[in-house]
């Protein structure tokens, strides 16, 4: 307690100093010009209607600025950022060694982004007071004061100390340049801890949301946006910062409890609401919060009624990237986009806006979603005073669209001449880096307008432009024409034969032949130019190459396999068994073939041989009784009719005298005893 009466003596001690050793101007950039007329609804819409969608998806950023100022400028105007936020690091690296001279440079600084944006920028920071405290990272810029935290306040001087201290830091912020402030934490836990806790007014969700309803309206009554932070609710979970929270409450539960404070903020008419990166298991047990439709939609927007600014906590914290890892790495600016913010807190814009672009392209998020977006971003600037109607037009050639036909070679440009005093059917010009003109179109309703250029060999860089001072050109880059897709793969597959080729297997002159084809072949698959047709003569002349490959005069011997097919040749099939002779044709007519192959090499010879043998030593007789079939082992080459290895079995030629001898003996026989009974009956 010692320690915060001393802070609060020190706020006391210089906090009317402070207020005025900040300058209250502000940048003419970023409040109502004198007069000017305030923005409706519609005229919002109409401007976000002309918006390119990169545009759009640029004003959704919320990004930590590059101590680089130079780089964050250039990024801001290239990306079409919407918002940044400052740490640290941005109060600390300053030049001054004056409170006034340090509060000089950080304005000068945060306005030079200001100067490089084309919508003026929302401009937040995590001022909560206590251990999360930008200012107090520069005593120079804070003047020597001190920033306690709410609960510290609130114990010493009750609410009215709190929403003191918050209507001076706003009004502190705000001359600094700052607009938008990360505060107040709307979380409740009794847990003392827990990580959240020193953030927390210390209290329970009751006396948090009467906090909350307090200390709102006293940050935006300096011009300033708050928000309240961090929904759901943290409660007792873990810090997202570095590790995955699941929080198993039941949805009844946070409603009775963690809610109320966020509610309370609700009723207050808080500008925005920051989500947190737990699980809040009862709503969506799959995706944080953050990440979540369930909670960010279907809770918050719809069943809460929430019409302001939705904002994720910074996406870089550990348990957005453990999801990221664990989900194979999916965009998680897109799930943002898909589960309702309207602002992603995210340095990796480059990465991030593309993938959007692409989501939107593919279905996968709609452009009217991104529209309402754009237009709770837009109508908070326009609260906070940084919109002005006449930053709502900037005259200007808008290239809005790039559409490429790569089968008629042309490119159809379209977009918007942003004039309100623009005449239908005044003439767009489109000219080359060299200044010729290349193309013209009128322009119509809307200052809408296209045109089909023919596609080249290379980039074209083309200007757009009006010829009328006051509105700028535009520049498009036109990509040259793509080169047919050309399959390479039979030609490839043909040439990785060759590795299976020896010269010394072939005649000179159908090697060289086959040579010159591979080479012309080869040539044309690292030609990236080459067409298809060139592709499909190369494979054409490379096969014919290959089928012209003639064997070389080597020593074939076919002497083996001529005798035994001439030995097979002789065989009567009637002797063998069906089956054993149709595996000997089988084999015969592969050695036939073989023998007639002038290619044939000596061991396909040699195997027709072996088969054919063996086809031979499988034949089955059919003379030896049913069940007592013999094999034929091999047949003498010089006795075809005679098998080795069976004695039962005689050469064909024998067989004949035998069976001849055997009927003359019945014969004989049967004659002498005709006689005999003959003789005997005539006596």
């Amino acid at each position: 307690m010692k320690k915060f009466g001393k802070r609060v003596a020190s706020i006391l001690g210089c906090g009317v100093l402070l207020l005025g050793s900040i300058g209250l101007s502000s940048s003419a950039s970023v409040a109502h010009a004198a007069g000017d007329q305030p923005i409706s609804d519609a005229e919002l819409n109409q401007y976000i209607s002309k918006m390119s969608l990169d545009e759009k998806i640029g004003q959704m950023f919320v990004s930590r600025t590059p101590q680089d100022t130079a780089q964050a400028r250039a990024d801001v105007a290239k990306y079409h950022l919407g918002s940044l936020i400052v740490y640290g690091a941005d109060f600390t690296s300053v030049e001054g060694s004056t409170p006034e001279a340090a509060q000089t440079a950080f304005k000068n600084k945060l306005q030079s982004f200001q100067d490089s944006a084309k919508l003026p920028l929302l401009i937040g920071v995590d001022q909560e007071g206590g251990s999360v405290s930008r200012l107090s990272q520069n005593p120079l810029i804070a003047n020597g004061r001190a920033f306690p935290s709410p609960q510290a306040l609130f114990a010493e001087g009750g609410m009215a100390k709190v929403t003191q201290e918050a209507q001076q830091v706003g009004t502190i912020l705000k001359n600094l340049g700052i607009n938008w402030n990360y505060a107040p934490v709307a979380d409740s836990t009794a847990d003392t801890d827990s990580f959240i806790y020193p953030r927390t007014i210390g209290q329970d969700y009751t006396a948090t949301a009467d906090y909350i309803s307090q200390v709102v309206p006293a940050w935006q009554n300096t011009g300033i946006a708050a928000t309240v932070k961090h929904f759901p609710g943290y409660g007792s979970a873990v810090d997202t910062h570095t590790d995955f929270a699941v929080v198993t409450k039941s949805e009844e539960a946070f409603e009775k409890e963690d809610l109320l404070p966020f509610k309370a903020g609700i009723d207050a008419g808080v500008d925005s609401i920051m989500i947190a990166h737990i699980v809040m298991q009862s709503v969506d047990p799959v995706y944080p919060a953050s990440l979540s439709k369930s909670v960010v939609t279907d809770l918050l927007r719809d069943k809460l009624g929430y019409k302001g600014l939705i904002i994720t906590d910074a996406l870089g914290m550990g348990a957005i990237t453990k999801f990221a890892a664990s989900h194979n790495n999916v965009p998680v600016d897109v799930l943002a986009v898909a589960a309702g913010n309207d602002c992603i807190m995210n340095d990796d814009y480059a990465t991030a806006i593309p993938q959007i672009h692409q989501a939107v392209t593919s279905g996968q998020l709609s452009e009217q979603a991104i529209d309402q977006h754009v237009f709770r971003i837009l109508s908070l600037k326009r609260k906070l005073g940084l919109l002005t109607a006449a930053q709502l037009e900037t005259k200007q050639v808008r290239v809005d669209n790039v559409a490429y036909d790569q089968a008629k070679k042309t490119a159809t440009v379209s977009g918007t001449v942003v004039d309100s005093n623009w005449q239908t059917g005044e003439p767009l010009t489109v000219k080359d880096d060299q200044g010729h003109v290349v193309a013209t179109a009128d322009v119509g309703a809307g200052g809408k307008f296209n045109f089909t250029i023919p596609l080249t060999a290379k980039a074209q860089q083309l200007t757009l432009t009006t010829g009328l001072p006051g509105i700028e050109d535009a520049q498009v880059t036109i990509e040259p024409l793509q080169a047919a897709k050309v399959d390479k793969t039979a030609l490839q597959s043909l040439v990785n034969l060759g590795a299976a080729y020896a010269a010394n297997d072939y005649t000179s002159d159908s090697w060289g032949k086959y040579q010159v084809a591979l080479t012309a072949a080869n040539q044309v698959l690292t030609n990236q130019e080459a067409t298809q047709a060139a592709v499909d003569q190369a494979a054409q002349t490379l096969q014919t190459a290959i089928t012209g490959l003639v064997k070389a005069n080597v020593k074939i011997n076919k002497d083996a396999l001529q005798q035994l097919i001439d030995q097979v040749l002789a065989y009567d099939a009637k002797r063998y068994t069906t089956s054993s002779w149709t595996k000997l044709e089988a084999a015969l007519a592969a050695a036939k073939q073989v023998f007639a192959d002038k290619n044939a090499t000596q061991p396909v010879i040699d195997h027709a041989v072996q088969v054919l043998k063996a086809a031979v030593t499988g034949l089955e007789t059919q003379d030896s009784g049913a069940g007592q079939q013999k094999k034929v082992t091999f047949t003498d080459k010089k006795s075809p009719n005679k098998v080795r290895g069976d004695n039962n079995v005689m050469p064909r030629a024998g067989e004949k005298v035998v069976n001849g001898l055997v009927i003359l003996g019945f014969v004989l026989i049967l004659t002498t005893a005709g006689m005999i009974w003959w003789r005997k009956a005539r006596d």
